[in-house]
């Protein structure tokens, strides 16, 4: 998610080697005036090495500010992208995949605002290690080998350890994916827990709490394997100084000034081996994150093609022609599991045509198709005759849609205000809903309403955008009889006058008569179009 750039290089190199110049030079100071030479008991080192440490101290400031909003502006940038990526996401790969994917995707997101600091320090502990091991070599060529094979067992115990952990933190982020399911599932299924004692029990008992369980196992196996790794460099140091104070000596390797300046050199690149032990866990996680990331935006098809975000001109709707448009649902393994079609359809300006037919008969698909959030597997839709005109934006430009499961959003993302606009109150009188949104401000239109209000409110919310064609899903089904009868009898005829293309899908027989033309769906295809001028003759034949 996070690619370094040259210019991203060199600016870290301009500051890694100068800060990893100025950190050694300060242990070179600590060393020899330990060491009680007399070129470094000058009056002026002082002066030396205090300049030193505020010029290091100085230049890390800097650094690390410029270093957090490089950082920051790369995690906002990259969440950004994510949600506009998921906005160019087929409806149906969103259908099978779930919120749950997305949330898991930010998560991992967010570990990669660490990555700039890891990179950064992992260069500067790097360099200032070779400095040391360098420094150890113009000291005692053989003791310097025997201390950096030392290093190097203890850093490759250490790596195997680590990388075998890759693996299981995989899985831990497997086990929360389940959990948010289970999660999402006790928020949109309250009701339904409440009432029922077995589902409660069962969803504790046989699904959240053995994830839980499995989670916290292996959670702790794997802070508990990190935590003990991480006191292998403790432990690991004292066996190098071990060796240093006791070992080197024994053998004739070095004298008493060459173990105070191992001991120093080795406690001053002991922070930089430490740093590389401690972002191995952090380079483990990037990883797993990478390779979540990566698959999940291969699962979620993203379009290569720039999402067209400006408003397209209006296109003062005709027709709507549907040429053996088909659509196919097709299983894991690529199996047909629901054929829409083939649908020969044509829509007339200020028509209303209600959508009838059985649970399963393809009335929702056809609806997505037709709205353009599932895109026809063949066949043509061709808009007001013209072969141009692009389904995608031009049709989805022409239309508002309210479907069964409406939602209202939390803020306003359209192009119009409900603050002082004459229209917007006269809709709330026009839905009779003007005793229960009694102003114009947005956070009284975006509340918890009743399942009915709140599709009265999503169609006004429709009728400010000012489209010529309204779809309705089972827009009807959540209202009273006596809002539903004047919804039929009053608001669609009305909308009908203002030049409204109307196309509904709809349950109630009792009101076809209010339609212009039926279209009746069964095992995805259309089975009647007719028009509607006989009350008697369309409950008979469409039910039959």
């Amino acid at each position: 998610m996070l690619k370094l750039k040259l210019k991203d290089i060199v600016l870290l190199l301009l500051y890694a080697i100068p800060n990893t110049i100025l950190s050694f030079g300060i242990i070179y100071i600590i060393n020899n005036v330990l060491a009680g030479n007399e070129a470094f008991l000058k009056d002026y080192m002082i002066i030396v090495f205090l300049s030193a440490v505020v010029y290091t101290y100085l230049l890390n400031v800097v650094f690390q500010k410029g270093l957090n909003k490089y950082a920051f502006k790369i995690l906002y940038e990259n969440e950004k992208n994510l949600f506009n990526q998921i906005l160019k996401a087929p409806l149906l790969t969103l259908e099978k995949f779930g919120s749950k994917r997305f949330y898991t995707a930010m998560e991992d997101l967010r570990l990669f605002s660490s990555l700039p600091y890891t990179v950064t320090h992992t260069v500067s502990s790097l360099l200032m290690l070779a400095l040391g091991v360098v420094y150890m070599f113009t000291l005692s060529a053989i003791s310097a080998i025997v201390i950096v094979v030392l290093i190097v067992l203890v850093a490759v115990c250490y790596f195997i350890v680590m990388n075998s952990m890759s693996k299981e933190v995989s899985v831990l982020r497997g086990y929360n994916e389940h959990y948010y399911n289970y999660v999402e599932d006790l928020i949109n299924g309250f009701k339904e827990l409440k009432i029922s004692t077995s589902r409660r029990k069962n969803i504790m008992q046989k699904h959240l709490g053995p994830n839980r369980d499995q989670s916290e196992g292996l959670d702790f196996k794997i802070n508990y394997v990190f935590l003990s790794i991480n006191m292998i460099s403790q432990y690991g140091l004292y066996a190098v100084i071990a060796a240093i104070l006791f070992g080197l000596p024994a053998l004739g390797l070095l004298d008493r000034e060459g173990v105070i300046a191992y001991v120093v050199v080795i406690l001053f690149i002991s922070g930089p081996i430490n740093n590389l032990i401690n972002l191995q866990q952090l380079y483990t996680r990037f990883m797993v994150s990478n390779k979540r990331i990566k698959n999940f935006m291969k699962d979620f098809q993203i379009e290569d093609e720039t999402t067209n975000l400006i408003q397209n001109k209006n296109y003062q709707f005709e027709s709507l022609n549907f040429k053996d448009v088909c659509f196919d649902y097709k299983s894991e393994n690529q199996e047909k599991s629901f054929k829409l079609g083939p649908v020969n359809l044509e829509i007339n300006k200020g028509e209303v045509l209600f959508i009838v037919g059985g649970n399963g008969s393809g009335k929702s698909t056809f609806i997505n198709v037709l709205t353009g959030l599932y895109e026809p597997t063949s066949g043509d839709i061709i808009l007001n005759k013209d072969p141009e005109a692009s389904i995608k934006e031009d049709l989805q430009d022409s239309m508002t849609a309210i479907f069964t499961n409406n939602h209202i959003f939390s803020h306003n993302y359209d192009d119009y205000s409900l603050e002082n606009n004459e229209e917007y109150m006269r809709l709330l009188k026009m839905m009779q809903l003007e005793g229960v949104v009694t102003d114009d401000k947005e956070e009284s239109a975006r509340r918890n309403f009743s399942k009915g209000q709140s599709k009265r409110m999503s169609m006004i919310f429709a009728l400010l955008e000012k489209k010529p064609i309204l779809v309705l899903d089972e827009w009807a089904a959540d209202q009273d009889p006596h809002f539903r009868k004047y919804f039929y009898e009053e608001l669609i005829p009305r909308l009908k006058e203002q030049g409204k293309t109307i196309i509904a899908v709809t349950h109630d027989d009792a009101y076809f008569k209010y339609a212009d033309r039926i279209i009746k769906f069964d095992y995805g295809k259309i089975v009647k179009d007719v028009v509607a001028n006989n009350e008697e003759e369309l409950v008979e034949n469409f039910w039959a």
